[in-house]
């Protein structure tokens, strides 16, 4: 019998080593030639040899013996270059045989979550999608290093002269890090796989769209996702949800205050030419504020709401898992520049709701990541 490498015992095929001895021929000569044909069968028969005599005293030959017996066969022939293509091609299928056993024991270790190494603070390597997504990582990692990069940027990363990083991605293609188009997006809407997403028509909205844009994306790539003017973006959202809480103060506020029912009863949220005379009309309008009762109403009413629109976006970047791997997305939101009164109040909104945390423990949220944008003139220097 011959012993294989993971201990299993096969019939001894004497054809088995005639075809390597004449596959070895083949790769040098590209053909199988009488003196080919001859030298199989020799090194065949003094395999085989050895093989009845081991079976004589009770042991068996193992797969490597084989392979040694064969490459001396060679050895000993005037073909010393049919040789060395043999144990060329011995010495790389070993390679790549001990590459797989390694990578298996690689997966099994990451599905079994047995030696976690917690390489990334975002990925929770005990949960089910963690062990799954890096048993994935372990396998793409392996291809690119086989298949796709050179051979000294291979060289490099195995002996930590390079780090590639995100060497798993490097496989697939896809992209890092991305600052999305929010104002057109929020704008005009969106697609989705599965629906499409109207415009916003309310800061409430825009905010909450903002996260979820920010997790549809980062499903399609690796990497950061970021808003790079955040408090500009929301602007029209902070106006549209003004005129609305203005026009219910002018219905129920301004109306009961004057005692005027049939403006009471009347709704100016449907008018359109209301709707047309306030466009993008500034929330610091004279316009609104020759309403004095329903312009304070206005403007509580929006402070509020940012706020809530605010901590719903927090709360939702640092909860819904939705990256593989069940890891949170990269999120990133700058802003700081804006010296309107819309752009003021997300900004306000923003620090306060990052300095107040999140969950009833108020814990410093993770995402998004919050940069403060300096510029002169505006808020660097007077």
């Amino acid at each position: 019998m011959i012993e294989k490498r993971d201990g299993r015992l096969v019939q001894f095929d004497l054809d088995k080593i005639k075809s390597a001895v004449l596959k070895a021929f083949n790769a040098v000569d590209k053909k199988v030639t009488p003196y080919a044909l001859e030298k199989a069968e020799n090194i065949a028969k003094k395999v085989e040899e050895i093989y009845k005599e081991k079976q004589l005293m009770g042991e068996n030959i193992s797969v490597e013996e084989t392979q040694d017996l064969v490459e001396h066969g060679l050895m000993s022939c005037k073909r010393k270059d049919v040789a060395r293509a043999y144990i060329t091609y011995r010495n790389e299928r070993t390679y790549r045989r001990d590459r797989n056993t390694r990578l298996r024991q690689i997966i099994k270790e990451k599905l079994a979550a047995s030696n976690v190494l917690n390489q990334n603070a975002n990925l929770d390597e005990h949960s089910f999608g963690g062990r799954l997504g890096e048993a994935a990582s372990a396998m793409t990692k392996q291809i690119a290093l086989d298949e796709m990069v050179s051979e000294t940027s291979r060289y490099n990363h195995l002996n930590n002269l390079v780090y590639i990083h995100d060497l798993d991605h490097y496989a697939l293609g896809d992209h890092n890090c991305l600052t999305v188009p929010f104002d057109d997006l929020l704008a005009n809407g969106f697609n989705t796989r599965q629906a499409d997403v109207r415009p916003a028509n309310s800061v409430d909205t825009a905010f909450q769209l903002v996260a979820v844009i920010f997790q549809l994306q980062s499903l399609q790539q690796f990497g950061g996702v970021s808003a790079s003017h955040l408090d500009w973006t929301m602007v029209p959202y902070v106006r549209k949800s003004f005129f609305k809480h203005f026009m219910d103060g002018r219905r129920w506020l301004t109306a009961a205050a004057r005692g005027d029912m049939e403006l009471h009863m009347h709704s100016h949220y449907e008018n359109e030419g209301w709707k047309e005379f306030f466009k993008d009309e500034p929330i610091d309008s004279d316009k609104y504020k020759e309403d004095k009762l329903a312009y304070m109403y206005a403007m509580e009413m929006t402070e509020k709401e940012v706020r809530q629109a605010v901590e719903g976006m927090y709360h939702n970047l640092n909860t819904l898992q939705s990256r593989s791997g069940n890891q949170l997305p990269f999120t990133s939101i700058n802003y700081g520049t804006c010296t309107l009164p819309e752009g003021r109040m997300v900004i306000k909104a923003l620090l306060e709701g990052s300095i107040k945390g999140v969950g009833k423990f108020h814990k410093t949220s993770i995402f998004p990541c919050g940069i403060f944008q300096c510029m002169k003139d505006v808020n660097r220097k007077p």
